[in-house]
């Protein structure tokens, strides 16, 4: 068995490979319901861990923009703005997590063996370029909010290498 859980991260952070990372699960309650209800669980899981890429993303572009010897080809110090990208991960059975939010918890998982990766989610392009503007314009906070308007694509993992082509 394994727990399903959903790692908030970017596409460039993918392209580079995963190390450590944090993932959003329901607690070991939500992981015992059933059908619909687990379903829906897992859904508001990975809604938190949208939520928590974007933030990852936008910080990242802004921390980047502040640095002032970017490393060439490096994301930092680029100002750029990495597309946020959610993983649905299944964890090994012996992954502990914390308490995140109630019926939610967030694990720290050492690395990621990328056969374990059930699909990954992501922002419509057109979305996600309105949403760097805002970001540009307002702040990224107003970018989030216009982000939580929208849902996330599913892509199977298999799909990964096209994807990182296509979105370059």
């Amino acid at each position: 068995m394994s727990i399903r859980c959903y790692i908030p991260t970017t596409l460039t952070a993918i392209r580079r490979g995963l190390g450590s990372v944090h993932a959003v699960a329901p607690d070991s309650q939500g992981r015992e319901l059933g059908g619909d209800e687990l379903e829906a669980r897992e859904f508001d899981a990975l809604c938190i861990a949208a939520a928590l890429a974007a933030t990852q993303s936008f910080e990242a572009a802004g921390a980047g923009a502040r640095e002032s010897a970017p490393d060439p080809g490096s994301e930092r110090g680029s100002g750029a703005v990495s597309p946020r990208a959610v993983i649905a991960y299944d964890a090994p059975d012996s992954s502990s997590g914390e308490g995140l939010a109630e019926g939610f918890e967030l694990f720290t998982l050492p690395e990621v063996d990328m056969t374990s990766v059930a699909s990954i989610h992501l922002d419509e392009v057109e979305i996600w370029e309105e949403a760097a503007d805002i970001a540009a314009d307002r702040g990224h906070e107003a970018a989030e909010d216009h982000l939580g308007d929208s849902d996330l694509l599913w892509y199977d993992a298999t799909e990964l290498p096209e994807l990182l082509r296509e979105r370059g």
